[in-house]
């Protein structure tokens, strides 16, 4: 039994070794592959570029209902990223704003929930969630 153990071992060594020779004559016929990008690193673009996504209610549908799933798990972050991108999907979402103004207030961001909430009374006025956004607003700033 020791003895195809010690075969076994040998014949796993060997061919490592015999793959390792394979492989350094290979890379060293190649020429070295220069890895990055060089039209950012020429300056010609931005390095972050914004990729604005296309309407989508589907979508925006689809990452309300998982920030919805965070904001109930309490993560905070991952919903409001989730909120956000509904946004891109579907500017004009007054829930995707509503649960956006609430995950901010949830986590503490007080200001950027009031943000949000004067956003949406000023963008979508004849909103039915006008008043409600409104009220929230007063109360924002009467705990600041």
């Amino acid at each position: 039994m020791q003895r195809a153990e010690n075969l076994v071992i040998f014949l796993a060594l060997a061919l490592t070794a015999f793959n390792g020779a394979a492989f350094g004559q290979a890379a060293a016929q190649k020429p070295p592959v220069l890895i990055r990008d060089t039209a950012v690193a020429e300056g010609k673009t931005d390095a972050e570029t914004v990729i604005k996504k296309e309407y989508n209610p589907m979508r925006a549908a689809e990452s309300l209902k998982i920030g919805d799933f965070y904001l109930k798990r309490k993560n905070y972050v991952a919903a409001i990223e989730r909120y956000l991108e509904a946004l891109e999907y579907q500017p004009g979402l007054i829930a995707a704003h509503d649960a956006l103004g609430r995950a901010y207030e949830k986590s503490g961001s007080r200001d950027k929930a009031l943000a949000v909430y004067r956003n949406v009374v000023q963008k979508f006025p004849d909103s039915p969630k006008a008043a409600e956004f409104k009220s929230r607003i007063a109360r924002l700033e009467k705990q600041k």
